[in-house]
């Protein structure tokens, strides 16, 4: 009788040990699974083959792929762990040479420092955002960058055209063109200088006479120069450009789509003394603008982001101006 309850107990001992080791091993390898290292060439796979070029690539989509892959009944509440974040995401396509951004809506902003100047960029991802402000009093009076980006609930804005009448931002240089219609200048003679952007969402800049602008089919557009970068060239191989020193606001497009607003303080000795055209386009350029064009500067170069004026514009207040480019 003491026999077989020594052989029970051993027989119950025994078979415990085994359903740990089972349960560990099943353990383990579920772990080393849901745990997968992602390494660049994990992440390429996933971004090339799983999703669309075009695809938003996000921590989610991300992470449902790579489940796919490691379990067939992906989706489960067991496969939440996040493999990888969004900003590992951004670094290992940067590495790479890519261009995927975590939200085609995102803005970037970030400061710029010359030798003799500060600045201020803008990325837009999406350049169907960016369109021309225009002042509610057009030539009768202007209004400030952010009252022009505010009346519209813009996120962002920097100064935009030309225009003659100083002390009160009337009377628009040239054209000012939104949504599709001439608001100044459709009677205009002549070629005039113009920054655009067309139905595509591709920036324009050049000299044109008004039947070459209305065959640009263009959205947005206000008049000011000089181009800064056209076909990816620059336009100012030497010199300083024949502008002198002053503050600046310029507008980009890289060719992925991504419009990129400067502007640069100056005239403020221990501050920023300001830029030069060349400065401005290789600034520009720098950030791999393909297509670049010269604003609006002096005591007008303001940038307003996210419901504050960022840069300290000349004489420390805004300008009245009929327009800007303002991001919604």
């Amino acid at each position: 009788m003491q026999r077989n309850k020594n052989y029970y107990f051993i027989t119950v001992f025994l078979t415990s040990i085994l359903i740990i080791i089972f349960i560990q091993a099943n353990y383990l390898n579920h772990f080393s699974k849901t745990k997968k290292i992602i390494n660049d060439n994990a992440c390429n796979q996933v971004l090339n083959e799983g999703l669309d070029e075009t695809d938003l690539i996000n921590r989610q989509k991300l992470n449902t792929e790579l489940a796919k892959d490691n379990n067939p009944n992906a989706g489960s509440k067991e496969f939440k762990t996040d493999f990888i974040d969004d900003q590992n995401i951004t670094d290992i396509n940067e590495k790479n040479g890519n261009y995927v951004s975590s939200n085609r809506n995102s803005i970037k902003y970030s400061e710029i420092n010359g030798s003799k100047f500060k600045g201020y960029l803008l990325e837009v991802s999406d350049p169907t955002r960016v369109s021309v402000g225009v002042s509610n009093y057009l030539n009768e009076r202007g209004q400030t960058t952010s009252e022009l980006a505010k009346q519209i609930e813009a996120v962002a804005a920097i100064n935009g055209g030309g225009f003659e009448a100083i002390e009160t931002g009337r009377s628009p240089m040239g054209v000012v063109i939104h949504n599709g219609n001439f608001l100044v200048g459709e009677d205009v003679e002549g070629p005039v200088d113009l920054v655009g952007i067309n139905d595509k969402g591709m920036l324009v800049a050049g000299c044109y006479n008004i039947e070459e602008i209305k065959n640009l089919r263009l959205k947005e557009g206000v008049t000011f120069g000089p181009p800064l970068i056209l076909d990816g060239k620059k336009m100012f191989a030497i010199g300083d450009g024949g502008y002198g020193v002053a503050p600046r606001t310029a507008i980009g497009q890289r060719e992925d789509g991504t419009i990129l607003l400067l502007v640069i303080d100056g005239n403020q000795p221990g501050y920023s003394i300001g830029a030069t055209i060349v400065d401005v386009q290789n600034s520009l350029f720098e950030k791999g603008a393909f297509i670049a064009a010269n604003l609006d500067g002096g005591a007008s170069a303001t940038m307003y982001y996210n419901g504050e004026v960022v840069n300290r514009p000349l004489n420390l207040w805004e300008r009245e101006i009929p327009t800007a480019f303002v991001v919604r």
